[in-house]
C-alpha cells in the first residue's frame, strides 16, 4: 500500500497514478477497472493489488497527492518576500505550471472526487477547502478594504477560472504560458482592486 504522504511515494507508485490518471482522464473514472489500470501501467493485476487494494484507493491517494503537492507549491509562492501583487503573480504562474504538468490528474480531480465515498472525501474537501484558504489570505493582503465575506467567493471564483481554464488552454496555442498567466493576474487583480 502507498504511504500516507504523498511526498513519499516510490517511483512505482506514481508510475500507477500517472497511468491511471491518464485512462481515467481518457475514459472516465467509473468505466476504467484495475485490469484497464494495470495494461496502462504495463503491470499485472496482482501487482497493482499490491499498491492498491481498489480503484477507490487509488482515486484517492492520486488526488490526495495532486492536493497536497499543489498546496505545497502554493505555500512556496505566498512565503515568498514580495509585495502582496508580485507574490499574486507567482502565484498564479505557479498554479497554472503545476496544472498543466499534472493536467490529467487535474482533470481527474475536478470530475471524479465525487465517485468516492462521502467518508473518503472528507480529508480530499479539507485539502480544498485548504487551497481556498491561501488564496484568501493572498487577496486581503491584496485589498486589506475587501469586505471579509468576500474573501471566499472570490478565492472559488479565481480558484474556478484556473481550474477550467486547464480543459481549454494549449500552451502551443497563440497565448503562450507567460502571457496566459499575466492576462488572468491582470484580468482577476483589476476586477479584485475595483471599488
Amino acid at each position: 500500500m502507498p504511504r500516507a504522504r504523498a511526498d513519499d511515494y516510490d517511483d512505482k507508485t506514481k508510475a500507477i497514478l500517472d497511468s491511471a490518471a491518464a485512462l481515467f482522464a481518457r475514459i472516465g473514472y467509473p468505466d476504467a477497472k484495475m485490469q484497464d489500470i494495470a495494461k496502462a501501467c504495463g503491470a499485472s493485476k496482482s501487482m497493482l493489488y499490491h499498491y492498491f487494494e481498489t480503484k477507490d484507493d487509488l482515486l484517492f491517494a492520486m488526488l490526495e497527492e495532486h492536493l497536497m503537492l499543489l498546496i505545497a507549491a502554493i505555500e512556496q509562492a505566498l512565503g515568498a518576500a514580495a509585495r502582496p501583487e508580485e507574490r499574486f503573480h507567482r502565484f498564479i504562474r505557479i498554479y497554472v505550471q503545476k496544472s498543466a504538468r499534472a493536467r490529467r490528474r487535474h482533470m481527474v480531480a475536478i470530475n471524479d472526487l465525487r465517485f468516492l465515498r462521502k467518508a473518503r472525501q472528507v480529508p480530499l474537501l479539507a485539502l480544498e477547502r485548504k487551497v481556498v484558504r491561501l488564496i484568501a489570505g493572498l487577496l486581503r493582503e491584496l485589498n486589506p478594504g475587501l469586505d471579509a465575506s468576500l474573501l471566499k467567493p472570490y478565492a472559488l471564483m479565481l480558484v474556478g477560472m484556473l481550474n477550467w481554464t486547464e480543459t481549454w488552454y494549449r500552451p502551443g496555442g497563440a497565448i503562450k504560458p507567460q502571457e496566459l498567466c499575466d492576462r488572468i493576474a491582470r484580468l482577476f487583480l483589476r476586477g479584485l482592486l475595483a471599488k
